[in-house]
């Protein structure tokens, strides 16, 4: 119930998925640290790649060093180089 009462509020004020709901937030510092906030769970993880399941499609990370510093029940703090990033269905940012 409270989950309906939070989409209600949250799409009458008009505040975007991430705020209102508990869809995911990435934050990326530099090429150096990332902030993924909201998932759901770890797939895979390697030095070069880290797959990442979240409420709205996976995220692959690619890159060289990774290290999971921080890992707690909502977030994920990973250290290493950043090359890019894949969300959902084939659409990279880089």
């Amino acid at each position: 119930m409270l989950d309906k009462i939070t989409k209600n509020v949250g799409e009458v004020l008009d505040f975007p998925p991430d705020v209102s709901g508990n869809g995911p937030r990435v934050t990326i510092i530099g090429h150096r640290a990332i902030l993924v906030e909201n998932y759901r769970e770890i797939i895979d993880f390697t030095e070069e790649e880290i797959r990442i399941d979240t409420t709205e499609g996976v995220m692959v990370f690619r890159g060289k060093g990774f290290v999971l510093k921080v890992v707690l029940v909502t977030e994920l703090r990973i250290e290493g180089e950043l090359a890019s990033l894949t969300y959902g269905e084939g659409s990279e940012l880089k």
